[in-house]
């Protein structure tokens, strides 16, 4: 089965010529399904098979300042939105603002690619990363279908890239376990892995029966080393 590859290209690069170039030398018939996310502002004048958001609004419309609707992303053909991501939440996302947002998403039948992990810590064990996610989780997915949420296992101490809660990269293992309990406790759709992967690290957590993907950062701007994860 094919596993989800999800690049967020975040705040890069500088131009719309980058931007384009970068999505011309990734593979459009890899081995995995694979969804660029870069920003925004190019989205409309990228060429690849699958497409998506880095975030998103509540409100279709109205007095919002700087701010993207559902509706405007379903209108460009998107077929997934990033949500709850940790760079996000750190600047005042609430679970409850995710929550809002993954429901949109839904009325608009794109998908939700809801992001976990903000506020672990490298010294908490396994069942009290378990707490933290369960609280984000239970607000995020109140009131939604969750088969039709891919969610994103992020632990914030892993993320590299001058992240100052970044300490040491998460194995596989523990994702693979985190993964087990989000599938059994909320029935999601897909979860994925996002955390510091790279070429070397990204084959131990796709091979993990229970880790349907991964959402990839700095590596997906590189185009060599992101051609051969999503063909792994």
């Amino acid at each position: 089965m094919k596993k989800l590859i999800i690049a967020n290209w975040k705040l890069n690069p500088s131009t719309l010529a980058e931007a384009q170039e970068l999505a011309g030398q990734i593979s459009a018939k890899a081995k995995n399904k694979v969804v660029l996310c870069p920003p925004t502002i190019f989205l409309p004048q990228i060429n690849y098979p699958n497409l998506g958001a880095q975030d998103c609004f509540w409100k279709e419309k109205g007095p919002f300042t700087g701010q993207t609707s559902p509706a405007q992303l379903k209108s460009l053909g998107l077929k997934y939105c990033i949500v709850g991501h940790s760079e996000k939440r750190a600047v005042g996302d609430t679970d409850e603002m995710v929550n809002a947002k993954i429901k949109a998403l839904l009325e608009h039948k794109i998908t939700p690619v809801l992001c976990v992990g903000f506020g672990t810590t490298v010294e908490q064990d396994d069942l009290e990363v378990v707490d933290v996610l369960k609280t984000q989780l239970d607000t995020g997915l109140a009131g939604v279908d969750a088969s039709q949420v891919v969610v994103a296992y992020e632990p914030v101490w892993a993320i590299s890239k001058g992240n100052p809660y970044a300490t040491k990269a998460a194995d596989a293992e523990h994702a693979e376990k985190m993964a087990i309990f989000i599938k059994t406790k909320y029935k999601t759709g897909k979860v994925i892995y996002g955390a510091s992967v790279n070429a070397n690290n990204a084959k131990g957590f796709l091979q993990q029966p229970n880790i349907d993907g991964l959402l990839t950062g700095g590596v997906s701007l590189i185009a060599k080393d992101f051609n051969q994860i999503i063909n792994y």
